[in-house]
């Protein structure tokens, strides 16, 4: 049953008087007395003459208790721990009280120093779990009630009081500072744990606001294409509405299916038996060709340099990135053709996305399409660039780099990658020309209207 707060003032208060009777109870156990021996015949010396004289009276001090009575101050520290995390202050005054009451009974040295090292270990403890300032007011209140002890009392011969002075504030100190720090050390990793998780958190914000609006905006964009024309031509056409209705129902039913999958999988999360697809890649292309297809533009993929399975972070930001440039080019480029061009080079896959439309109206570029893909392309470390070309049109162009490509199919008869040219190795870091591109020349050079599945070629 949990103490009620009146209760847990009445405990505490009962431990503190019970530890200050015992204290007080053992402290004339420690006090030193003195015996008087009489030597009445002497003790003759070895070599010659007296080593005690006939008649001669010798007094000793002599410590009163045994080990046990020494160390029972320390013991009784025991009763002041259930105390340490609801009133720190209080055990530490109590333990100041204590050293102080053994300090002036003049007791033994190791009396004294047992109890000052369990109250070190107290100081610590506080340090460890209190707050800075309160942790230096119980160092503050040991290391007082230990000083004046020793001040009023030294144990042993008073030259050695500075020397006793000065073990005690560097044992009080090292055990505040061992405390304070690992105290500080796990706060730290506590704070790093807390933004790591705010980070993934916000990571995996950004994820699904990108996979939603790359899933989402290209097939909004299929279907709002499809059902203007649809709604142009469905008196005077039919069987083309007709068409159009169907692709809108495809797209549709394909986005709903997708969406919820995804609604699915961030409801249940990684739960057995969540319905859950591949992540699409770049050998989903032809689909995507087709859909755009069916909206009145044609991609035109090509294929460079030796095809490789890519990683499934670089696969499917490589396939994001064609997906939202395509889209990008049926909704605001107003061209028929774009030029897709995928190169495998060493130690990276190069994306080429371009056309010979408009450009890019209304927010000039900067939507979240591009931010997008801005981000795609960071999380895997590549360079990323998108901009008007000067001959007219938009070109979209991510290095997306692909360890392992280097040192697997490197060598001699290797793929060169983007930069052929081994008398000038700084070209490859070049900004490249547009108009210098192949893919891009020839994107203007495509046909207009081309057969029906011309549109993939390696």
């Amino acid at each position: 049953m949990e103490t009620t707060p009146r209760g847990r003032w009445f405990v505490d208060g009962f431990l503190v008087a019970m530890y200050v009777v015992l204290v007080a109870v053992a402290v004339p156990e420690l006090r030193p007395h003195t015996e008087m021996e009489y030597f009445r015949n002497g003790i003759p010396s070895p070599v010659v003459g007296w080593e005690i004289p006939p008649g001669t009276t010798r007094y000793t001090r002599v410590y009163g208790g045994d080990n046990w009575t020494r160390s029972l101050p320390m013991l009784l520290t025991v009763l002041l721990l259930p105390m340490l995390r609801r009133r720190p202050l209080v055990a530490a005054f109590s333990l100041a009280l204590a050293e102080l009451a053994v300090g002036t009974a003049n007791a033994a040295g190791d009396a004294r120093y047992v109890l000052f090292v369990a109250a070190d270990l107290v100081v610590m403890d506080i340090a460890l779990h209190a707050p800075r300032r309160t942790s230096l007011k119980a160092a503050a209140f040991v290391l007082s009630g230990a000083l004046a002890g020793t001040i009023v009392a030294p144990p042993g011969a008073s030259s050695l009081l500075g020397t006793h002075l000065i073990v005690i504030l560097l044992l009080t100190t090292v055990a505040w500072l061992i405390g304070n720090s690992v105290r500080e050390r796990r706060a730290g990793a506590a704070r790093q744990r807390a933004d790591a998780a705010a980070q993934a958190v916000s990571n995996e914000r950004l994820r699904i606001a990108r996979e939603l609006h790359d899933m989402i905006a290209h097939s909004i964009g299929i279907i709002a294409i499809q059902a203007g024309m649809g709604n142009r031509v469905i008196a005077t056409q039919p069987g083309e509405a007709r068409k159009a209705l169907q692709a809108i129902e495809e797209t549709s039913r394909d986005t709903l299916s997708q969406l919820r999958r995804t609604l699915t999988a961030l409801r249940q999360g990684d739960v057995a038996g969540t319905p859950t697809d591949p992540a699409p890649g770049l050998a989903d292309l032809d689909k995507l060709v087709a859909s755009t297809q069916r909206a009145g533009v044609l991609a035109i993929v090509e294929t460079g340099g030796l095809p490789r399975p890519l990683p499934g972070e670089v696969d499917l930001a490589a396939y994001r990135i064609i997906q939202e440039s395509v889209t990008n080019v049926v909704r605001h480029s107003g061209a028929r053709t774009c030029h897709v061009t995928v190169e495998y080079g060493e130690g990276a896959v190069t994306i080429t996305v371009a056309d010979d439309g408009h450009g890019v109206l209304g927010s000039g570029g900067t939507g979240f399409g591009l931010v997008g893909m801005r981000e795609r392309v960071s999380l895997v470390h590549g360079e990323f660039s998108a901009g008007p070309r000067p001959g007219g049109g938009f070109l979209v162009r991510a290095k997306l780099p692909v360890p392992g490509f280097g040192t697997v199919f490197g060598g001699p008869g290797a793929d060169p990658g983007p930069n052929p040219d081994p008398e000038n190795p700084e070209s490859a870091d070049a900004p490249q020309d547009p108009d210098s591109d192949p893919s891009v020349r020839d994107a203007s050079a495509a046909p207009s209207a081309p057969d029906q599945n011309p549109a993939v070629t390696s």
